[in-house]
C-alpha cells in the first residue's frame, strides 16, 4: 500500500511540469493515491472569475492525462498569495505529501525560491522536491535510495521514510552520514588516527540504528561538509532518489541530479497524519 495516499502538487500554470522521475512516479501515481493538483491565482479578477476558473480547471484535466497512470486526480484553484494557499489545502485536507517543481533560479537567488522555501519549513507533511534539470535515468541500472542522516533528533524518522521508499522502488538503501570537521573538537580530528577513531564511531552509531530498521543496507561515512559528503555519495551511486531531513541545506546536495524526499523537523509520521476532508474548490 502506498505510504502516500493524499498527494498535493501545486501547478504553475505557465511552464506547467515535466514528465515524473521514475522515483517520484512509483511514490505517489498509485492506484491507492488521491492526487490533487491545486493552482494559485495571485490576481483577485472578479469580472470573469467564473470564465477563468472554468478554463483552469480543463487545463489541469488535460496535464492530468498527460502525467498520470494509476492514481485518482481532483483538481482545485484556490485565490491568493501561493504558500498560504498551499499551506492551508495540505493542512485542512490532510495531506500526506506535497511534490514541488523547483524551476531555473536567477543568480544570486536561492535555487529554491521563496515559496518552496516557505513551505518547506511550514508545511506538516513529507515533502517532494523535483528540479528543472535532472540527470538523465541510467535504465541499465538500478537507481538506489540515498539516505542522508544528521544526528539532530530527525535521524529515525528520515530513515523510516528512507527504507519505505526503497522497498515501494524496490531499490537499494545507501545510508550516509557526515563527519564534519568543525567546532570545538575540529582541531583533533585532523590528526588521521583522532579522525579514524571518530569514523569508526560513527558508523557504529549509523550500522546500529540501520540494524533496528534495514538490516544489510549499506553504510558510509564521509568527511567534510554535509552538503558536499552527501553530494558525492549521490552522484558516485547515480541515486534515484535522496530522502534527508534536519536542515534544509542538505537538500541542495541532490540539486539537479535527483529528486528529494524532504523529512525535516515537523513532518508527521503515517500514524500522526489525521483524516481531515477538505470543502474546497475541486473537481
Amino acid at each position: 500500500m502506498s505510504n502516500y495516499n493524499r498527494v498535493l502538487i501545486p501547478i504553475d500554470m505557465t511552464p506547467g511540469i515535466g514528465p515524473l522521475t521514475p522515483a517520484v512516479r512509483r511514490l505517489i501515481d498509485t492506484n491507492e493515491s488521491e492526487i490533487t493538483l491545486l493552482h494559485v491565482v495571485e490576481s483577485q479578477p472578479w469580472l470573469g472569475r467564473y470564465q477563468h476558473t472554468a478554463r483552469l480547471m480543463t487545463e489541469l484535466e488535460l496535464l492530468a492525462h498527460r502525467q498520470f497512470r494509476g492514481a485518482r486526480i481532483s483538481r482545485r484553484i484556490e485565490w491568493g498569495r501561493p504558500a498560504d494557499s498551499i499551506l492551508n489545502v495540505i493542512r485542512t485536507a490532510g495531506m500526506d505529501a506535497v511534490l514541488l517543481s523547483v524551476g531555473h533560479a536567477p543568480m544570486d537567488t536561492s535555487p529554491l525560491g521563496p515559496v518552496v522555501t516557505e513551505v518547506l519549513a511550514e508545511a506538516p507533511c513529507p515533502v517532494l522536491v523535483e528540479w528543472a534539470i535532472t540527470a538523465p535515468v541510467n535504465r541499465a541500472r538500478t537507481q538506489p535510495v540515498c539516505c542522508a542522516i544528521r544526528l539532530d533528533g530527525s535521524e529515525e524518522t528520515v530513515l523510516k521514510e528512507a527504507v519505505w521508499a526503497a522497498e515501494r522502488m524496490e531499490a537499494p538503501l545507501k545510508i550516509v552520514c557526515a563527519l564534519e570537521l568543525d567546532g570545538p573538537r575540529a582541531a583533533l580530528l585532523w590528526e588521521p588516527s583522532n579522525r579514524e577513531r571518530e569514523i569508526a564511531l560513527l558508523r557504529s552509531r549509523i550500522e546500529e540504528m540501520r540494524d533496528r530498521w534495514s538490516p544489510g543496507s549499506a553504510v558510509q561515512v564521509g568527511v567534510g561538509l554535509p552538503v558536499s559528503v552527501f553530494s558525492r555519495v549521490i552522484r558516485l551511486h547515480g541515486a534515484g532518489l535522496l530522502v534527508t531531513g534536519g536542515s534544509r541545506e542538505a537538500l541542495l546536495a541532490a540539486e539537479s541530479e535527483c529528486p528529494v524526499l524532504y523529512v525535516g523537523p515537523g513532518k508527521r509520521s503515517r500514524a500522526e497524519r489525521p483524516a481531515v476532508f477538505a470543502a474546497g474548490r475541486t473537481a
